[in-house]
């Protein structure tokens, strides 16, 4: 389990930089607000999904 945890972990840190770096890109303008908008909902998704699969791991491995 730890080690599944520490890949999320970084999974969780990675979508951080990426949120980052989509918040730098909309100030520098390289993309516009519509853009911004659409990659920020995918990121929302992709994070539920991150941290449904850490919850459901740490479940798992309490009922063993």
């Amino acid at each position: 389990m730890p080690n599944k945890l520490n890949f999320i972990s970084h999974s969780e840190g990675s979508l951080e930089e990426v949120r980052y770096y989509l918040i730098l890109a909309k100030d520098l303008e390289y993309i516009d607000l519509d853009e911004y908008l659409k990659i920020e909902t995918i990121c929302e998704e992709v994070s539920k999904l991150i941290n449904g699969y850490s919850k459901s791991i740490k479940i798992y491995h309490k009922s063993e």
